[in-house]
Order: structure tokens, then C-alpha cells, then sequence
């Protein structure tokens, strides 16, 4: 009675949706591995996976009187992780035939990214052998009963969904020809629960489009906040770039037709990020143009992409000296910037400030994630440019899959330097505005000797560097430690 209660109530108050019950194994012995998102956790698991369970808690909950009471509807274990002997207890349930939840990060996130993946979990599994079933908490840490710094805003009743991913094992081969110590097999053992985990928090996210994504952006994080910024050093917030975004996608329907591939000729400048989310909300397809590829360069990439028009700036043109460049480009429309604004009537601006901008999702044409998000080119040093297209799903894979490995949050800042016609410069730019991370736009790699004093001034943590990052090295302002990860660097004080 208590139980359906509960159960009734956490659907009423933060509309809990279950996703992939199908997947629990039928027969018992089972270790369920979650993350941890908030102290709602364990009872929400509780409440609505359809095996009885024995938990798994720190030692330090049971302080807690609200908790101790909670759990005394249901089985669990006091552990303290730091102890050798934690999981002992866990091993005897699991041989006597009990279901076990588990979280392996030992303690709530405070980033809201994957914490430390503790070993005791992996080795338990390899020990016994049993099926592991992973389940991930979304959208518990938005709550009060999270710990996520100020930094993210938080939520009275935020929606939490519970996804239930396939069985899986955790089976140790030692080396052919060679035996492994216990303390081998532990390590190993833990690693690979790292990897379910890690795994687990790339299989959960929903395909979606990239402006889609913008628009769940806005809606988990202040909308008012400054989020982006370019070397005029205007910084707007996420309500800025929306309304960017509706305005330029709008003055690209005027200029193409649905599903038409347009080139962009522009610098790492917030109009431009804006105009690429844009396109991609009306159904438009970015081609991002290597301006440095000179004349033959760029004219080769617009016949390997089939385009017709290209948009620019005559304010960018004349400061990267490229009139010459662009005035030798034959068979295309070359549009600028500043004549698109002229197009934009009064019925354009009642249609953005009265429709647009209050319900973006009803304004947006409908894309599937499957489709062509935008095109990017090699730098045809082995010839002449090859487009490579690329869908919404494919470069939102890419981000959430850093996004399980690196523990970015909101409290960094991103300094982008890679020019956003780059692989990684496309996706180092959309990977922090997506979540919630400030982002500084620099407007060249090459400009080693001012790119550490702009990264000095604006504090920024975490920058995609130029590939001439060991000049950057002896010219910094201050000392300071580059660590590798993947291809962004984070930079601290020393």
C-alpha cells in the first residue's frame, strides 16, 4: 500500500517515465549499476524496477532520519567505498541469489557528468560472474535532492526518466600464457565497469536535431545567462542566439529552397553559429567553406557540394583581404550579410517577436536527425576538396560521447580557436553551447601570440587549440598546465 503510494506520487510530482523494462533478465542474482544523480535515487529504483533489490548505501545516509525510514521498505547494505572490505557484503547477497542495486560513483554527482567509477562494482561483478543490468537516472539532479553547483539552475519538479539498457557481463581473459594478481584483476574489472557506464550514458541520449538540442539547451539552463562570445566581445545569452538563430534561418528561406545546401564564407563569429542553427531549423543544409583554401580551393569545394549560393560578409572579406579571392568565384550567387539584413520587413519581425521566439518548436520545420546537419570539406591536400556530409545524430553522438569520457560542466569556459569550417572546431563550438558551458570564439589559430592573453583575460579554462600549440606554450602570460584531453586542453593556474 505504501509502495503504490509512493509510486503514484513521484509520477504525479515529477512525471517519472520508465523506458526498457523489457531488458531485466527474468531469473534473479542480478547487479543493478546506476548512476547517481540525486538522493531520490535509490527510491525512485526502488519504487518502479520490478525486482526486489537489496541496496547498496553509504554508511553516511543512515545519519539521515528521512532516509533511514524510507529504507526500511525495502532491503539494503551500509558500505563505507574508501573500506577494502565494502564489498564483501555485496558478494555474500549476490551468492545467496539476491538482486543488488549498486551505484558505483560512491556519492552523487556534483558536475552532473559521470564521477568516479570506484572498482569495488567491477570486481564484485567478475567475481560472481552474474548479469549486470544498467539503468540511468535522468533529470533527478536538476532537483533540490541534487547536488549540482549554482552554476546549474535548479528545478521545484523536474521530469526524471529511468532507461533500462540490455544485460550485460563483465568477464576477465588474463593474457595468454600469463596469470593475473588479484589486484590486475581488480583494476581491469574496474575499467570495465567504467565502460558500462560510460556506455550506458551515450546508448540513453535521444536522437534529436542540432537546433533541437539548442532548444533543450535553453530550457535546462538560464536562458538569460551570457553563453557565447566573439572578438567584438558582446556577450549574449542563449535568448540572444535564438532569436539570432530564428531571424538569419528565416533569411535563408528567402534565399534557397528546403533541403538546398548553402555555403558560408564566414569567420568563428557568434552570427555565424547562429546562422549554422538557423539553416538547420528550416531545413537548410550549412556548407562550411574553407576560406584560407584560396580561389581554386573554394571554387572546387562549391562544385563538390552542388552549391549555387554563398553567403558572406564585405566586413570579413575586407579584413582577411579576400575581395580578390571571392571576386574570382564564377558560377555563384555570392550574397552578403549586410544586404540580407535589408530583407528583413516588418512582417518578418512581427512573425519572430509575436510567434518565433515564444514557441520555437512550432516555428521550426520538421527534421529528423537522420538527415544532413552540415557539410564539411578535407583540406584537399591530396587533391581537390571532398565534401563530407554529416547528420544531426552523427555530430550529437560525437559530443555526448565526449561528454561521457570528459567531466566538462558549466562552471568551465571554452576558448575556441579552430576555425569553425574544421572538424574540430565545428564540433568544439556546438559542444559547450549545448551544455551549458560559456564559450569564447577566437577568430584564428594562427594568432599564437594574442590567443593566450585573450585565454589570460577571459579565464577561460578548456580551449581547442591551434596546431601550433608549443608556440602558444612559450608565450603564455602566466605559467600555466596543458593537459591532453582528446583534442581540447584545459588550462589551470598553476
Amino acid at each position: 500500500m505504501v509502495v503504490s503510494v509512493l509510486r503514484g506520487l513521484c509520477r504525479l510530482l515529477f512525471g517519472v517515465r520508465v523506458t526498457g523494462l523489457q531488458h531485466i533478465p527474468k531469473e534473479d542474482r542480478l547487479l543493478i549499476v546506476a548512476n547517481h544523480e540525486s538522493f531520490l535515487d535509490g527510491l525512485l529504483l526502488g519504487l518502479f524496477l520490478p525486482k526486489r533489490a537489496t541496496f547498496v548505501v553509504h554508511s553516511e545516509v543512515l545519519t539521515r532520519p528521512l532516509f533511514r525510514w524510507f529504507l526500511r521498505l525495502t532491503p539494503y547494505v551500509a558500505v563505507n567505498p574508501t573500506s577494502p572490505l565494502a564489498m564483501k557484503k555485496v558478494l555474500q547477497r549476490l551468492n545467496a541469489g539476491e538482486n543488488v542495486v549498486i551505484f558505483p560513483e560512491g556519492r552523487i554527482t556534483s558536475t552532473g557528468a559521470l564521477m568516479k567509477v570506484y572498482d569495488g562494482p567491477g570486481f564484485v561483478a567478475a567475481k560472481t560472474g552474474v548479469k549486470i543490468v544498467p539503468v540511468r537516472v535522468e533529470g533527478a539532479a536538476q532537483s533540490y535532492f541534487g547536488r549540482l553547483s549554482d552554476a546549474r539552475p535548479r528545478k521545484l519538479l523536474p521530469n526524471v526518466s529511468l532507461t533500462v539498457l540490455p544485460a550485460t557481463e563483465i568477464r576477465i581473459a588474463p593474457p595468454e600464457h600469463t596469470s593475473l594478481t588479484n589486484k590486475q584483476r581488480r583494476r581491469m574489472a574496474g575499467e570495465a565497469m567504467r565502460n558500462i557506464m560510460q556506455d550506458m550514458l551515450f546508448q540513453t541520449q535521444q536522437s534529436k536535431t542540432l537546433f533541437e538540442a539548442l532548444l533543450d539547451s535553453i530550457a535546462k539552463f538560464d536562458s538569460s545567462a551570457p553563453i557565447i562570445e566573439d572578438l567584438h566581445q558582446v556577450e549574449e545569452s542563449y535568448h540572444d542566439l535564438l532569436k539570432k538563430s530564428l531571424a538569419l534561418g528565416r533569411l535563408a528561406c528567402k534565399i534557397s529552397q528546403s533541403g538546398e545546401a548553402i555555403g558560408l564564407l564566414l569567420p568563428n563569429m557568434t552570427t555565424t553559429v547562429a546562422l549554422v542553427l538557423g539553416m538547420n531549423a528550416f531545413q537548410r543544409i550549412p556548407a562550411m567553406l574553407n576560406y584560407t583554401a584560396g580561389t581554386t580551393g573554394i571554387q572546387n569545394a562549391c562544385v563538390a557540394a552542388n552549391l549555387r549560393t554563398v553567403i558572406t560578409s564585405r566586413q570579413f572579406l575586407e579584413t582577411a583581404r579576400l575581395q580578390e579571392v571571392v571576386a574570382q568565384l564564377k558560377n555563384l550567387n555570392i550574397l552578403y550579410l549586410e544586404d540580407l539584413r535589408a530583407q528583413f520587413g516588418w512582417l518578418d519581425r512581427a512573425w519572430l517577436m509575436g510567434f518565433a521566439l515564444h514557441y520555437p518548436r512550432a516555428a521550426m520545420m520538421p527534421v529528423r536527425a537522420e538527415e544532413t546537419a552540415v557539410i564539411l570539406f578535407t583540406s584537399g591536400s591530396e587533391g581537390k576538396p571532398k565534401g563530407v556530409v554529416h547528420s544531426h545524430k552523427s555530430i550529437l553522438a560525437n559530443i555526448h560521447q565526449i561528454m561521457a569520457m570528459l567531466d566538462f560542466n558549466p562552471t568551465d569556459k571554452f576558448m575556441t580557436s579552430l576555425p569553425i569550417f574544421h572538424a574540430f572546431g565545428f564540433t568544439g563550438t556546438l559542444l559547450p553551447l549545448l551544455n551549458g558551458i560559456r564559450v569564447m570564439l577566437f577568430p584564428s589559430p594562427l594568432q599564437y601570440k594574442l590567443l593566450p592573453e585573450a585565454i589570460y583575460e577571459k579565464t577561460a579554462p578548456c580551449f581547442s587549440p591551434p596546431i601550433p600549440s608549443w608556440r602558444i606554450m612559450r608565450v603564455l602570460p602566466i605559467p600555466m598546465i596543458f593537459t591532453n584531453c582528446a583534442w581540447w586542453w584545459p588550462v589551470r593556474k598553476n
